[in-house]
Parts: C-alpha cells; structure tokens; sequence
C-alpha cells in the first residue's frame, strides 16, 4: 500500500473506533445536558488558553447549540463544539506536531487521557491528537495542518444520547 492510502486507512479505522465509541452507553454518565454544558465549558477552557494564543487564533464555530444525529445510531443524538483558526506565523515542518500536543497537553491537564498516538499519521503538514474524558464522556479531535486553511480544527463531541433524554 501507497503511505498515503495507509495514513487515510488508519484515519478512516480512528474515526470508526471513535463514533463506536461515542455511542455505546456507559453506567453513572452525565445526562446530554450535563455533558453538554461540560463540552462548552472544556472547549472555552482550550481556546482561551495561552497553548492555543501561542499556535495560533481560533474562533468557535458550532456551541452545542443543536442535537444531531450525526455519528450515533438511529433514535440517538449527541453535541458537537466546533472551533477553527490559522497558525500565526511561516509554515514550520514541526508546528502541525507541537501544536496539537500543547492542546491536548491542555485537556489532559483536566481529565483527558489520549485515545490515539498520532505517530502513525503524523508527517510534517499534520499533527492530531484524540482525547477522551471517561467520566464526561466528551471526546476532542485536535488537528493542526499546513498547507491547507483553516489550519487548526478543534471537534468535541459528546457521546450518543436517546432522542429527549
């Protein structure tokens, strides 16, 4: 296999792993309005921090305004916070990396523990890091690139919920 054809197959397996993630129940879990007010809470925590100041400047873009079907099986919802932006500065081959890092240093510090070692994806243009807090059952995407606009992408989400629960 081409090392392009196994980085979008490797991608393309962490996204499934994710979505099955996201939506299988767990016992003692917040409700979607618990979990979504943690969401925005963790998201504004992140963009407001001097790891994201110093990679670039962000702006959200989705609030966990709306329920969506999204990723989750049929009759469940979950929440996404979204936020995208620019680095600040020239195009730097270890920028992508280090940034990415310094978010998910971020999460981390308040109760993300890393779903995905991004060493099989990573390359000089791209940098990613999947966290997850088990007890909020939030999940955050971070992905830093060059070459491309916007080159910072922050997904959070939360997990499958039954429609009205």
């Amino acid at each position: 296999m081409r090392p392009d054809i196994r980085r979008l197959t490797a991608a393309a397996t962490l996204v499934s792993l994710i979505a099955v993630m996201g939506c299988t129940a767990g016992l003692n879990r917040p409700t979607l309005e618990e979990a979504t007010k943690q969401l925005i809470a963790d998201g504004d925590k992140l963009i407001a921090s001097r790891e994201v100041a110093a990679s670039g400047k962000l702006a959200v873009t989705e609030r966990a305004e709306k329920d969506t079907e999204s990723g989750c099986i049929p009759g469940q919802v979950q929440r996404f916070f979204r936020a995208q932006g620019d680095l600040s500065g020239a195009p730097d081959v270890h920028m992508p990396y280090n940034s990415a890092g310094l978010m998910q240093s971020v999460l981390e510090f308040v109760g993300y523990d890393s779903v995905v070692n991004d060493r099989d994806l990573r390359d000089e243009n791209l940098g990613l890091s999947v966290v997850r807090n088990s007890k909020t059952g939030l999940t955050f995407t971070l992905t830093v690139r060059n070459g491309q606009t916007p080159n910072i992408m922050i997904v959070g989400k939360t997990d499958c919920y039954a429609r009205g629960g």
